[in-house]
């Protein structure tokens, strides 16, 4: 049920590697996409703080459940060595870019949807590497298989329901408000 975007973050931070052991990893948006690319960067060896909002408490408490350190607070300037932006909003698409350090990484996995304006000088100031991705590869996919596999990862957690597919209506309007984290609709 997770394992479609789970291969999304596979694409986005391990092929190639991204996350190093030891590195100071900021993931901004605690979101489906922000709890998975968490959990992978720790995989990796990665010390995360997960960054939201105040009303993303609940999705907060899910990472904290997790293990992970926590923030809704502006991020500290220049101190992550990998910044992996997930919200697909603006603000902590800049965020992240102040808060990485001189020679980091920046990973861009949120969508925006439209055209956004960001603090892009940083790249150059900072000389950080950014990457991304789309969709998935078959690569990705093995990777994420393995990943699922090892138990290096809590997916469970992140599904908020299961809905039966007459639902479907009412739980689109409730992703879009943000509600909780990953909703699985089952055909029934």
């Amino acid at each position: 049920m997770l394992s479609e975007p789970l291969a999304c973050v596979a694409q986005c931070l391990l092929d190639p590697p991204i996350v190093q052991p030891g590195d100071r990893v900021l993931v901004t948006g605690p979101g489906a996409m922000g709890q998975l690319s968490a959990q992978v960067a720790r995989a990796c060896g990665g010390e995360v703080t997960l960054a939201g909002l105040p009303a993303d408490a609940e999705r907060l408490a899910v990472a904290e459940r997790l293990g992970f350190a926590t923030t809704t607070q502006v991020p500290a300037e220049d101190v992550f060595d990998v910044v992996i932006e997930c919200s697909g909003a603006a603000p902590a698409a800049a965020n992240a870019l102040r808060a990485a350090r001189r020679g980091g990484r920046y990973v861009q996995v949120g969508i925006f949807g439209a055209d956004v304006s960001l603090p892009i000088d940083l790249v150059l100031y900072k000389e950080l590497t950014v990457t991304s991705g789309f969709a998935s590869t078959p690569t990705s996919w093995r990777s994420a298989m393995r990943l699922i596999a090892s138990g290096e990862l809590s997916l469970t957690p992140l599904v908020t329901r299961e809905v039966l597919l007459a639902d479907f209506p009412e739980a689109l309007q409730s992703a879009m408000r943000g509600e909780g984290l990953k909703t699985v609709v089952v055909p029934g």
